[in-house]
């Protein structure tokens, strides 16, 4: 027998953050380091996931070379240049983030 629990979150349009601030140290400085890697952990996540759907994206073309059926997995070139720029930007920021952590 399967358990399905049908619930929602409290406020779903709450957008979601890596940081529980209930959870930060009380020490200031600790608080401000662990804020800092999880924008850098944040960041890395988005680029991984941005990186695999590319990758699908590029697999579903070829497959879609190979038996000639059009597949929903598959972005325009326009969506495909834009999650590149995205990723360069994401790339840029993180790189930005990990200097300041590097300097502190």
């Amino acid at each position: 027998m399967t358990l399905t629990t049908h619930t929602a979150r409290k406020r779903p349009s709450e957008p979601f953050w890596l940081i529980d601030e209930s959870l930060l140290p009380f020490d200031a400085d600790h608080a401000r380091r662990y804020a800092s890697l999880m924008r850098i952990a944040g960041t890395s996540l988005a680029m991984g996931v941005i990186r695999n759907l590319l990758r699908c994206s590029e697999a579903s073309r070829r497959t879609k070379r190979q038996s000639g059926e059009l597949d929903a997995g598959q972005f325009s070139p326009t969506q495909v240049e834009g999650l590149r720029a995205a990723l360069y930007f994401l790339r840029r920021y993180g790189d930005g983030l990990l200097e300041a952590e590097r300097e502190r």
